[in-house]
Parts: C-alpha cells; structure tokens; sequence
C-alpha cells in the first residue's frame, strides 16, 4: 500500500492493514459538563463503536441499566469523573456486574485520567478487570489494541492519519483526509506540526454498513441527492440490497449516484459526531488541502470525487481537494473557491492573463484554467493550483441547504451534477 501526498512525498508501506474488529463500548461520564464530550472524543478518535452512554447517579434504576448493559455485548466500559462521581459510578458498576457478569468474556473497565475515582471503585468493578490510564492518548492506544486482530496489522484509520500528515508537512499547511470505505468513515486533520484531530465512525459506510448509516439518519437525507425521482421504498431497498454485496462495483448511474450520495452522508454524520464530540469542525472545513481517499476516491471519474467531497465536507475558503485510490497515488483534483457571503466580484490572476466575473448567490460553476491561480474576492485572497479539472466556484452558501420539494430540488441538483460532469448521459 502506498501512502502519499503527491509527486513531492511519498511513503511506501509494506504493511498488512485491515479495519480491525468492532469493538463496542459503555461510556461512563461524571456530573462534569465536558466529561461526556471527553469520552465521547476519545471513541471516535479510536474507532471503537459507542453502544450506550450513561451518565453516573447516585440514585437511579439499576435494573434497566443492567438490562442495557446486557444487550449492548460491550468489549469495554470507559469511565470519566472525579472522586465526588464514586457513589454514581459504583452504581453504574453494580448494574454492569448484574448485565454482564455471565459474559465471555468480561468486559474492560478502563478509568481515564482519575486515578483517585479508580481507588475508589475498585472493589466495585469486581469481578471486571480494571485498568487505569493517564489520558486520552493511552486510553486511544488501548482502544486500538482490542480492535486489531493481529498483533502487528495497521488499522487503517491509523494510515489515514499519517496521510495527513505526510500531505500537511509537503504542503506546509493543514490538511484534512477524508476516507469512505465499506464499514468505516474517517477523518484526520493535521497542521504542519502533526495531526491535531482525528475521528473515526464504525458502522457507517457505502457498503455493508449503508443500513445501519440510513438507520442513523433516515432515507430522505440520502434521497435528496439523487438527480433522478425515486421514491423513499424502492431506495430503501436498493440501500438493502448494497448492505448485502460488500464490494460490489456501481453497474448504473443510478447505483453510483446513490452510492455518492451515500458518501455524501456518511462524511456529513461524522463531522456532525465529531462537532458533538469537542473536534473543531470548522477549522477541518477551513483546511487547505482536502485528500480523498477509498471507496469516493475510487470513482470513475474525478468530479464524482470532487462533487462527493465538496457536498459531504462543505469546505469554506480556497482549498485544493486531491484523491487517492488505494491502488494508485495522490492526484489533484481542482481548487475549491467558498464564496464569502455577499461576495460579488471574484478578481483572478493566472497563465493567460487576468480576468474580473461577477458571482451571483447559489451558483456553482467550474471555471477551465490551468497552473496556478491568485484568487481574490472580498476579503478573501489565496493562491492554488487548480489541478486536473480547474477552479470550482462555489456560492451556494454554508450550511448548504437543498429545497424540500422534489419539483424544486431536482433541478438543482441535476444542475449541481452537470456543472462538473460529474454524471455522463443527459446531465453533463
């Protein structure tokens, strides 16, 4: 496999890497505002899969707590507070021995960052094994550990973090790699000085995850990307029907729009669960460079990657979007322009010249130039190469919304794919 960030770097990896197994855990929060966000950060930044979050009370129905317990099947319980949380948490640990003490085998508990609340509770997370870490790193670490099922196999959420930072160390700004597979959506955004955020959602992907991606969100969310009038039932089960073929190859254009669509959505829910989770989603969205990588990577053509990427992330200012296969090497793409709100005049300098154009509100246009290009409009102002397909203006504002009524939404959305060829036929 190869891990790269264009012609200037490139890293080869001889390595055996795999999504590793799903893991599933409890998190256990105190009455610290910031404690659930904590663990919750944690999990998505280890890719393991939250199954139940409960907060820790001293008086509460342990009953249907255990009960809860029992039928999430946990690999781990990830506990946060301080030592005013002991009563809430012993309680907590009371239910999980009542729900899964019969289990094989036991659940972890891990205490994370409160060394005084694990003494506290020992005796209580009996007969469970209890394991204390310094902080979210090492509880990272630990997570990771339980999901490999080799010893010496990379996860491959672990190689979508050294994408970003191979891409923002060579581009000497920050970046953000975006990867669909099957089963997993991640992303991990970096600076110059190494990965600053990184989030990972198992069970939620293009393929045999799709169903449990719908079951989160709803069908109308993958519906209103479709180009085409289909009616919520028959999506449903063409979304059924993919969670049963894992790596089927889109055979019709309307297979492949869906599956964009289900991409578009599967990187939008991540970036919903990371701004839940603490991550700053705005300075992702705000990345220089924007990388591409698995199954939207692995389009037939590039501007099905870019429209893909450019709905799903909503990248603001001017950000060069690359992809990579997993079987090929970084290539860019075009250079995304977020037109400023009220933003009207968009000055370029490039090759051939200098030009003036007047941008209207909701338009979404690919200019054709080449090489590199001085972009201004209001008070934005940047340089970037505009890759293989040019300089894409988009003005339909952040967040982007569609209209709600099919007679309303289709056109725009078939004029959104027409504007990138990003389908052959009668829309490009």
């Amino acid at each position: 496999m190869t891990v790269s960030a264009g012609a200037a770097v490139e890293v080869p990896v001889e390595v055996r890497v795999g999504p590793g197994r799903l893991v599933r855990v409890a998190l256990v929060h105190g009455r610290a505002q910031t404690a659930a966000h904590f663990l919750s950060r944690i999990a998505l930044a280890a890719g393991v899969d939250t199954a139940l979050v409960v907060a820790a009370q001293e008086h509460g129905a342990i009953v249907e707590l255990a009960q809860a317990f029992r039928d999430a099947r946990l690999d781990a319980v990830l506990l946060s507070g301080d030592a005013r949380d002991a009563k809430g948490v012993a309680l907590a640990l009371d239910a999980l021995r009542l729900g899964c003490a019969a289990q094989r085998p036991l659940p972890i508990v891990y205490v994370i960052g409160a060394a005084k609340l694990a003494d506290r509770v020992r005796t209580a997370a009996k007969p469970f094994a209890l394991d204390v870490l310094a902080d979210a790193t090492a509880a990272i670490i630990a997570l990771r550990a339980l999901r490999r099922r080799e010893a010496d196999q990379s996860l491959r959420d672990e190689i979508v973090e050294d994408a970003a930072r191979a891409l923002a160390a060579s581009s000497r700004g920050t970046a953000l790699v975006i990867d669909v597979s099957e089963q997993e959506t991640s992303c991990a955004f970096a600076g110059p000085e190494g990965i600053i955020d990184a989030a990972h959602l198992v069970s939620c992907g293009v393929g045999a995850a799709s169903d449990r991606l719908v079951a989160d969100i709803g069908v109308d969310r993958i519906r209103r990307w479709l180009p085409w009038p289909v009616d919520a039932p028959a999506l449903l089960e063409r979304i059924y029907n993919r969670a049963g073929w894992p790596g089927a190859v889109p055979g019709t254009e309307l297979a492949l729009a869906l599956e964009m669509a289900l991409a578009r959505e599967a990187v939008a829910h991540l970036l919903r669960a990371a701004l839940s989770a603490g991550c700053d989603v705005a300075a992702m969205r705000e990345a220089r460079s924007v990388l591409a990588t698995g199954r939207i990577a692995a389009f037939p053509r590039l501007a099905q990657t870019l429209l893909t990427v450019v709905d799903g992330v909503e990248p603001t200012g001017l950000t060069s979007v690359w992809r990579e296969p997993d079987d090929g090497r970084a290539a860019r793409i075009a250079l995304v322009l977020t037109v400023p709100e009220r933003a009207t005049k968009l000055r370029l300098v490039h090759a051939n010249g200098r030009n003036e154009r007047r941008v209207s509100r909701g338009s979404f246009d690919l200019v054709p130039l080449g090489g590199d290009v001085d972009v201004s409009i209001g008070s934005l102002r940047g340089t970037g190469n505009v890759g293989a397909l040019g300089l894409l203006v988009d003005a339909r504002g952040r967040p982007l919304g569609l209209p709600h009524r099919d007679a309303e939404r289709l056109p725009v959305v078939a004029r959104h794919f027409a504007a990138v060829g990003a389908l052959p036929g009668g829309l490009a």
